[in-house]
């Protein structure tokens, strides 16, 4: 008996589908429930399942800056808006006082009714009447700095100075593509063009000569003349070698001479300042092997600038460091 009513109900089922729900359902009065919400569905995973446009969106979460930001903006511009119908009527009346179109009634105009109707001896321009624009008056309200979420746009927004640090960011990543640039270019064994060669200079005695004056090194200054045709006699402010009483001061000296196999060959008249010892005999040498490159043939210009004569030393001193005892030496240790 349980069997019989069971296929009675699968064959009623049957009957009474989504396809013959009109003929049915008319005979057997029965209304469809509205109530029901039918869901999309795919039997192929290939199918995509295109969604209800009636379907609400989810609202885009916007942050507490943002809503106080579109809440000053919208006050902003009714206040503009309402500030320039008055400057607008305010125009068309004063227009209208001096017997001129309003429609061509520029600027430059209402400055001078103004100044016309309202003379002041004030000293002060600020101080005397006007009738500016209320966007010149109040100026444009800058634009929001971040997004719906509250996330800057400006990398360096918490700076403070945005704008002031992306400058110091752009100088210091193009000293430093510089310096990758210089390297490369050192790195290729670039050897030293026609250009960096001086021309030589005659003297009354016919003798060939190179002054360098720009000879620098710390804070010694100076300017070194090479005289070819030379003994090897070497002058520093009127006085011979001696004028260093330092060995490794007279070595910087005659370096570039023994390098260049020019010892004997021309003369060195230096005249140099400030600094110390050191630095003046490296501005000296500096000198020297720049002069020398007149008188040395390409292939030994190369092999000074590869042994670094003819490399311009920006080094400078170091300055002491508080609680240091020099610029990098640090105190010695003691326990007590």
């Amino acid at each position: 008996m349980a069997v019989l009513m069971f296929t009675r109900f699968i064959n009623l089922r049957n009957v009474i589908n989504i396809n013959n729900f009109g003929a049915i359902g008319s005979i057997l009065n029965i209304t469809q429930c509205s109530d029901v919400i039918s869901k999309p569905y795919c039997v192929n995973i290939n199918d995509q399942i295109i969604p209800d446009e009636s379907e609400k969106l989810t609202e885009k979460k916007i942050s507490s800056a943002m809503r106080a930001y579109l809440k000053r903006s919208e006050n902003y511009k009714e206040f503009m808006k309402k500030q320039i119908a008055e400057y607008d009527i305010g125009k068309r009346y004063l227009a209208n006082i001096m017997g001129i179109d309003p429609e061509n009634f520029t600027k430059e105009d209402v400055n001078s009714a103004i100044r016309y109707l309202f003379p002041s001896g004030l000293y002060d321009r600020e101080a005397r009447p006007m009738m500016l624009h209320p966007i010149d008056m109040y100026g444009n309200r800058k634009e929001a700095e971040f997004d719906e979420t509250g996330r800057p746009h400006h990398f360096l927004f918490y700076t403070t100075k945005p704008n002031y640090y992306e400058i110091l960011h752009n100088i210091a990543k193009s000293m430093i593509h510089l310096n990758e640039t210089e390297s490369q270019l050192l790195g290729r064994n670039i050897q030293l063009g026609p250009e960096h060669k001086i021309d030589l200079e005659y003297d009354n005695d016919n003798r060939p000569f190179v002054l360098i004056d720009k000879c620098a090194r710390k804070d010694a200054r100076g300017e070194v003349k090479v005289i070819g045709n030379g003994s090897g006699k070497i002058t520093i402010n009127g006085k011979d070698l001696t004028y260093f009483d330092d060995m490794q001061c007279r070595e910087q000296i005659i370096f570039p001479l023994i390098f260049a196999e020019m010892i004997d060959k021309v003369d060195i008249e230096a005249t140099i300042s400030g600094g110390g010892p050191t630095g003046q005999a490296g501005a000296v040498r500096f000198g020297i092997a720049w002069g020398l490159q007149s008188f040395v043939n390409s292939e030994m210009r190369e092999k000074m600038r590869l042994a670094g004569l003819l490399t311009y030393d920006w080094r400078r001193r170091e300055r002491k460091k508080w609680g240091q005892e020099g610029a990098r030496r640090k105190f010695t240790w003691k326990k007590r």
